[in-house]
């Protein structure tokens, strides 16, 4: 789904009602321009990992003062504990509904609060709803309150690849959109998925991992690289330079 589909009619309108306001500088010279980080087509918006700095996240235990910390940390959902900020919420929101995902794999699911709020946002922003299926291990951790005809949770080990329902993930329709908040054998979990199941235009988002020039974290992007992602520098940059908590990670399949 473009975000620019209907904008043309407005750009050829107003450039010959209001000339004034589209000159060079105008108040919607900004917004013309912006068409083109908008379109999710751009070239322009999407990087090689490789060629991406290094920059840290915002990954909330990180946070330098105090109050901003414990605010994200405890940002709740209907009562569930959440842990995402601020800024990424505002990110899957759009995302969400640009994408349109028909499945949603979150890995990693806590109370359960964050698979609730996805299940909700789908619910809302997606003109055919799809499914949202979430991974844990500890699946006791998981609220009574965490339920919703869109949500579904797994109990599974992530070390044991072996442990996915195939079945379950074939049969899933796309697009996708992955996020990864488990932090378990990563890239192996993202290899296996993408070998198998991901197609072109899913997205895959990897949670609280700042992207450090070590070996594992270099071998890990390479493999992304490999593997045709690209880096949506809308989604990573949008309030700043990674200011997100899946720095250099919000991945779309080429």
């Amino acid at each position: 789904m473009k975000l620019t589909s209907g904008l043309e009619a407005f750009w050829e309108a107003a450039s010959k009602n209001y000339p004034e306001q589209v000159r060079p500088g105008g108040p919607l010279d900004m917004e013309i321009a912006m068409e083109k980080v908008l379109n999710p087509d751009c070239s322009d918006r999407f990087s090689k990992p490789s060629v991406r700095g290094w920059m840290s996240s915002i990954y909330p235990k990180t946070f330098d003062k105090r109050s901003t910390k414990i605010g994200a940390l405890a940002l709740t959902y209907k009562g569930l504990i959440q842990l995402k900020t601020p800024f990424d919420l505002a990110l899957y929101t759009r995302l969400i509904w640009e994408l349109q995902p028909k499945t949603i794999l979150e890995l990693g699911s806590l109370q359960g609060g964050s698979g609730l709020w996805f299940a909700d946002q789908m619910s809302l922003l997606c003109e055919d709803p799809g499914h949202v299926h979430s991974f844990d291990l500890h699946t006791k951790c998981i609220h009574e309150r965490a339920k919703h005809p869109l949500l579904t949770f797994h109990n599974i080990d992530l070390s044991d690849l072996a442990a996915f329902d195939g079945e379950m993930l074939t049969n899933a329709p796309h697009p996708w959109l992955v996020i990864d908040d488990a932090h378990v054998q990563i890239f192996s979990v993202f290899d296996y998925l993408n070998r198998r199941f991901l197609l072109s235009g899913d997205y895959y988002v990897i949670e609280d991992n700042p992207m450090k020039a070590d070996k594992e974290m270099m071998d890990g992007l390479q493999l992304v690289e490999r593997a045709g992602f690209l880096v949506d520098t809308y989604y990573t940059d949008a309030f700043g330079i990674n200011v997100t908590c899946a720095p250099n990670a919000w991945l779309r399949k080429s």
